[in-house]
């Protein structure tokens, strides 16, 4: 059973049909079949490979992989329980390349919870943003892009802010693992993102803490620990300096009294 409803995709509404409900798993293996629309193939639980276009994409808990439309694909379970789930995009730009990406424990449960209360109470008000926010990783422009296969240096950039935000990390631990200098790796930051190292670091956190902020119930100090600060202070002034260069009044309108995103 699929169930339709629109995201805010880059200020477009776009179409979603979502399979209602996990699917859970040990031994299912789902033959080569194709869809007409792109497919967001999320694992929530468990580890698995999907073979499509020729490329052999293992996935473990927090993976989400972009199937193209029309893009042969199969699926098979790791040795692991298995809890995953899917949905169908409506995109005007469809992408021929097989996309992955992965997210931290805490987007993960969220999702989890979120699609759990979605299929008991058709409340879908914190689901969507979620659904957005995943899906502008593989729609929202090249710069956030993941391609397959993983083996180039703008994929490992990508990787280390993407799973590594909420982690005390710096500059050095990137330059590690891309092998090169600091100012090197400061260089290919900013090649492949267009911002610097601690630009991006916490343009990561910041987006990270919005959605926390629209789909949890949880204080600005409570997120600013679980999106990798350690202290508060730094983090709200990165995050009313975030709102303002959206827009000089954003903050006055999306913080209460209290410093905290009004509901």
């Amino acid at each position: 059973m699929n169930t339709e409803f629109s995201i805010d995709l880059n200020g477009i509404l776009t179409n979603v049909y979502m399979q209602v409900g996990f699917f859970e798993h040990n031994d299912v293996s789902y033959p080569e079949h194709a869809h007409p629309l792109t497919e967001i193939h999320i694992l929530l639980c468990g580890s698995a490979r999907l073979n499509c276009n020729g490329d052999s994409v293992l996935m473990n808990e927090g993976d989400v992989v972009c199937i193209p439309p029309y893009a042969p694909h199969a699926y098979e379970p790791g040795q692991t329980d298995i809890k995953r789930c899917a949905f169908f995009v409506e995109h005007g730009k469809n992408n021929k390349d097989v996309k992955k990406a992965s997210y931290s424990k805490v987007i993960t449960e969220l999702l989890r919870e979120e699609i759990e209360k979605y299929v008991v109470t058709g409340n879908d008000n914190k689901l969507k943003p979620l659904l957005s926010y995943i899906c502008s990783d593989f729609f929202d422009g090249d710069r956030k892009k993941t391609q397959i296969p993983l083996a180039n240096r703008k994929l490992l950039i990508y990787n280390f802010f993407q799973n590594k935000y909420n982690l005390n990390v710096t500059l050095d631990d990137l330059s590690k693992e891309l092998m090169l200098s600091r100012k090197q790796t400061e260089r290919e930051v900013q090649k492949y993102t267009g911002n610097t190292f601690k630009q991006e670091l916490t343009l990561r956190r910041i987006r990270a803490a919005i959605v926390l902020s629209e789909t949890t119930d949880h204080s600005l100090g409570e997120i600013s620990a679980l999106v990798g600060y350690s202290s508060y202070s730094g983090f709200f002034k990165a995050f009313k300096r975030y709102l303002h260069e959206q827009s000089p009044k954003i903050d006055e309108w999306l913080l209460d009294e209290n410093n905290n995103i009004k509901k």
